[in-house]
């Protein structure tokens, strides 16, 4: 099926894209496959058994978001209906895709509030021996249900107002977006205030990093490199698994120079301080200690100036004779 070029790997020709209903009948015809015709095929269905993980990831990937109703997407399938690819790798800006799960948010807790009726689902909602459905015959003449969508202002939101629900939003505007690829993005700081604003329900107000201390990405890689585990973080598989041929024998009951330690150490002393609580710390990356301490107030009135004193700081008031008590004190000192 492919051409080889002289000087470089085999490259696919291109294919003409098909209707959906071309993939919808070749699903349908081999939902059966306990007919004859199938004998041959069965090999093939059995191969695309190991695909089947990445098909399922790349279909909950583009899966369509709260404030959509449905999307369309290309398909990579097999000629036997053996397997099925979403053929398709969901790019976003970043601020914008905040934004728009922070209003969905509020609009969901909204919906929460106000609904009088709930309806539990069954899980699974299909039996092991129920036969799939089609999606020609049940799905596809459904109406989906209303995308949850914020509304927006037309004066303080005028900004995103017109393509902040679109689907990759802004991919033609040259300005602001390089293209289809969603490569790189370029947004104007008014652009960027209102979606910050928007996205502010699920961006932290917390400012200050000492707050992740021994929660960040250096002490995770150091707790992999050691092989622990930081209490109420990720586990990790080891990285280094070979033992040194000349430590085979070693161990803490023959040691010589081995310290006693009657108290066990903790994992956090262990991480902290890798070269001091560790036998032999390899691979270990060393987080700071402290950070600058940040004095950061979150303005409540979105109407105030950037940079401006806020009310809840204690000013550093000045003394009256301060500068008198500052000369005397460097007179003293030099007799």
């Amino acid at each position: 099926y492919n051409t080889l070029q002289k000087h470089s790997g085999a490259v696919d020709p291109n294919k003409e894209s098909l209707p959906p209903e071309h993939v919808r009948k070749i699903i349908r015809d081999h939902g059966d496959m306990s007919s004859k015709k199938f004998r041959h095929d069965k090999r093939v269905y059995l191969g695309a058994l190991k695909y089947v993980p990445h098909a399922v990831f790349k279909l909950l990937e583009n899966m369509p978001m709260p404030w959509e109703e449905e999307r369309t997407v290309n398909v990579l399938y097999h000629v036997t209906g053996a397997i099925s690819f979403v053929d398709e790798t969901p790019v976003v800006i970043e601020p914008l895709y905040v934004a728009q799960w922070s209003a969905t948010w509020i609009m969901m807790r909204r919906e929460k509030r106000d609904r009088k009726h709930f309806k539990r689902m069954r899980f699974p909602p299909f039996d092991d021996e129920e036969p799939p459905l089609d999606y020609a015959d049940n799905i596809l003449d459904i109406e989906p249900p209303e995308a949850i969508r914020m509304e927006l202002d037309d004066v303080d939101d005028e900004k995103v107002i017109d393509w902040f629900y679109d689907h990759r939003a802004l991919q033609y505007e040259r300005g602001r977006v390089n293209g289809p690829s969603y490569k790189s993005w370029s947004l104007d700081v008014p652009t960027m205030a209102n979606l910050y604003r928007l996205a502010s329900q699920l961006v932290g107000d917390m400012s200050d990093s000492n707050a992740s201390y021994l929660f960040d990405a250096r002490s995770f890689f150091t707790a992999k490199a050691l092989n622990v585990a930081i209490p109420g973080g990720p586990k990790f598989e080891p990285l280094h698994r070979e033992i040194d041929v000349d430590e085979e024998d070693w161990n803490e009951f023959n040691d010589v120079n081995k310290i006693i330690i009657r108290n066990p150490i903790r994992t956090e002393y262990k991480v902290a301080f890798p070269h001091m609580y560790n036998s032999r710390p390899r691979g270990v990356k060393i987080a700071p200690y402290r950070y600058p301490t940040s004095y950061y107030v979150k303005a409540e009135e979105p109407g105030m100036p950037a940079f401006h004193f806020d009310g809840g700081l204690n000013p550093i008031l000045r003394v009256e004779g301060a500068q008198e008590l500052y000369a005397k004190a460097a007179y003293d000192g030099a007799d």
